[in-house]
């Protein structure tokens, strides 16, 4: 099993971007701000990626283990010391479906894209 140090690279960025953006956006601006910074994140992503739906899953389940585990090393660390005041925290449950839903959206929406696209070329046949 070989990893892929990008996917872990940029799980660790998304996961720093959440808490920079959690501790600087004020909370009903932060429902807007993360899931824009989440899809840019997975954009940037995927320009050098393949843009599959088997490669978006992979990338939603691998971004989302390891934002769990810093979380929960976060959790144990000097910040929180207690895991009620962060389960309690509505921000946390929105980062967690984002960041299982939007890599796997986006591959699907550029998937698509991508057939719909062969499909009208190969449609569109020469006259003889």
């Amino acid at each position: 099993m070989k990893i892929d140090w990008r996917v872990v690279w940029y799980s660790v960025m998304l996961w720093l971007s959440a808490i920079v953006v959690g501790g600087f956006v004020v909370l009903p601006w932060f429902y807007l701000a993360l899931p824009l910074v989440v899809i840019w994140l997975t954009r940037v992503y995927f320009k050098k990626t393949d843009k599959s739906l088997r490669m978006g899953l992979w990338v939603s389940l691998v971004w989302f283990l390891v934002v769990a585990v810093l979380d929960m090393v976060e959790i144990i660390g000097p910040y929180y010391m207690n895991a009620t005041i962060y389960f309690a925290d509505s921000r946390n449950w929105l980062k967690y479906p984002l960041i299982l839903l939007v890599p796997v959206i986006y591959s699907l929406l550029v998937e698509n894209s991508k057939t719909k696209n062969n499909f009208k070329k190969s449609k569109i046949l020469p006259a003889v």
